[in-house]
């Protein structure tokens, strides 16, 4: 949904035509043409223009572009960009290319030092906002104001994508893949509807000039979300510095009213930073102390720090990694443990086992330090799998009190041990486990879950004798469907 208050116009092409002299000419003489008089009219290629607003207050000398590419870097070359004016107006005149790219990329605004923001004067420290992807194509009476609200959105949308594995998309693969499109879509109205709930905020206040309208409430909370976006800008910033190499690096910081009541804070603001270094991650939950600037740690509520690399047979893709977790007590003491998983793939399946290291207490975070991975007290054996049209997967967790906890009690604490392990113990132990989807489960489990997947449809069932079916739809929603036996469905409650 987006505001409609100003046109989006088409300059259609203007086709010249040629004027010649009067008179009449013999045929075997050529006609004597007047250049002055016959000069075509230039052709004027044809454009899109889009307008809009940059809104925290009226933000003039920002700059805004397209990220046509997805990669969340601004290319000057190849990228089209504006700088808003007063009132925070902009106005972009694309080509056609560009213009088809609109509703399959985000839309960024980088706010400098220098920049004026009309509400509060001269701006001192930079920051970025940005507008979501639409997926649905631009309408001729279509505005797009960009403020903290449509940030706020743009960000929750990125994590949820993310965190499914669609990763940086591209305006070139999302006009290629019809169904990507429609999941992009579907996580849209997702986040809608969350952001909706969230901030008590219909979809037309979220989109809308809140400055014009006399919205209090859109505007008191986007001047909330800023406060944010300034400080999440300029620490990633330093973190770009400090890592340089990083794949990818992400800053966010907010307020959530289910963290505050989770963690015993009152109003309280939170970061959550991940970087990325391929074979390296970082993550740090924190609460910051509000001085203003948000740029000092109060309480670090959670750093877990893996590191991957390649282990044993590289024939079979052998990969191990070790997770260490850091996380607060009620009391604000730490508790620190450690996971290590080794995996292989062979004949089109994925064997991964994985150890949990029980965590220890300590009295301060720099204590909590646990490198132990001798003694697991939770074990998980998962494959993944393709089967005609399916696609399968089926996990296995154990605990210390279930008999097949002891199952390849050799393959612990692994990571100096590629020479001494075979595979094949691994494929065997594995091969003998009830992982197909209609296999009885009989072993001793302390629990398990498996799913079956094909188009537009996913089953899921466990331990519990729970079954939830998951239905794309044609528009992106999805229908979640619960039952007991797999065949006859309901809604889920």
């Amino acid at each position: 949904m987006f505001v409609k208050k100003s046109k989006l116009s088409l300059c259609v092409a203007m086709v010249a035509t040629l004027a010649g002299c009067g008179g009449s000419s013999s045929p075997e003489e050529p006609e004597v043409i007047d250049p002055v008089l016959t000069t075509p009219t230039p052709i004027v290629a044809e454009t899109v223009s889009l307008t809009g607003k940059v809104i925290d207050g009226y933000v003039s000398g920002a700059t805004v572009w397209l990220d046509l590419d997805g990669d969340n870097k601004f290319d000057k070359q190849t990228e089209p960009s504006v700088v808003s004016t007063e009132s925070g107006d902009y106005i972009f005149e694309f080509t056609e290319e560009q213009a088809s790219c609109v509703p399959y990329s985000t839309m960024y605004v980088d706010v400098p030092v220098g920049a004026i923001d009309e509400d509060l004067g001269v701006v001192t420290e930079a920051y970025q906002m940005s507008f979501p992807p639409s997926i649905e194509p631009l309408s001729d009476d279509e505005i797009r104001n960009i403020s903290p609200l449509t940030s706020v959105m743009w960000g929750q949308l990125r994590r949820q994508l993310q965190g499914s594995g669609k990763g940086n998309l591209s305006c070139a693969e999302l006009k290629a893949d019809t169904e990507l499109r429609l999941e992009l879509k579907g996580d849209i109205e997702d986040v809608m509807l969350n952001l909706v709930a969230h901030y008590n905020l219909s979809a037309d206040q979220i989109y809308s000039d809140f400055i014009a309208n006399n919205d209090s409430a859109a505007y008191d909370k986007a001047q909330s979300i800023v406060t944010g976006l300034k400080a999440a800008y300029k620490h990633k910033k330093a973190l770009e510095i400090e890592y340089p190499n990083a794949a990818e690096i992400r800053v966010v910081i907010y307020q959530d009213k289910v963290k505050d009541e989770e963690y015993s804070f009152n109003d309280a603001w939170y970061r959550d930073e991940i970087i990325f270094m391929g074979t390296e991650d970082f993550i740090e939950f924190v609460k910051l102390t509000d001085t203003g600037s948000l740029n000092k740690v109060d309480v670090v509520l959670t750093k877990l720090h893996e590191l991957g690399e390649t282990w044993g047979d590289q024939s079979l893709k052998g990969w191990l990694s070790i997770r260490e977790d850091v996380y607060i007590n009620e009391d604000h003491t730490y508790r620190c443990g450690n996971i290590e998983r080794v995996s292989f793939e062979k004949d089109g399946i994925h064997y991964e086992l994985g150890n949990t290291i029980p965590t220890v207490n300590f009295p301060t975070l720099n204590e909590c330090i646990n490198t132990s991975l001798e003694n697991p007290d939770e074990r998980s054996f998962s494959l993944r799998y393709a089967e005609t049209d399916y696609e399968y997967g089926a996990e296995f967790n154990f605990r210390d009190m279930n008999a097949d906890f002891q199952t390849l009690s050799n393959w612990i604490d692994v990571k100096g041990k590629a020479a001494d392990l075979n595979p094949e113990e691994l494929f065997t132990a594995f091969d003998v486990m009830p992982y197909r989807f209609d296999d009885e489960v009989a072993i001793d489990v302390s629990y398990w879950r498996k799913s079956k997947a094909t188009g537009d449809v996913v089953i899921h069932k466990n331990n519990e004798g729970k079954w939830r079916k998951e239905t794309k739809q044609d528009d992106g929603t999805t229908v979640y469907e619960c039952g007991i036996d797999g065949t006859n469905w309901g809604l889920c409650s």
